[in-house]
């Protein structure tokens, strides 16, 4: 009966260690894609944008639809597992 116990023991452990890489993995991508958001607002490239305030609303905005985008089709994928 151990023997089932320990494997039971194990497999958790080995379940447990892949969800926490996956969700550790995502976690190190939104902060560099969060990261590079701000970065891009505070240190644009470009000095003629950066005075262009029309030009940084458009970025946001097109960050913003990104970001949605994205959170839409995980929600659509998830449900449709």
């Amino acid at each position: 009966m151990s023997d089932v116990h320990s494997v039971n023991v194990l497999d958790r452990r080995r379940r447990a260690a892949v969800e926490f890489v996956s969700w550790s993995d995502h976690h190190a991508h939104e902060r560099r894609r969060r990261e590079a958001g701000l970065a891009q607002i505070e240190t644009h490239p470009d000095a003629l944008d950066q005075r262009n305030a029309i030009a940084q609303q458009r970025a946001w905005s097109r960050r913003q639809d990104h970001c949605r985008h994205l959170h839409d089709s995980a929600l659509a994928q998830l449900r449709h597992r």
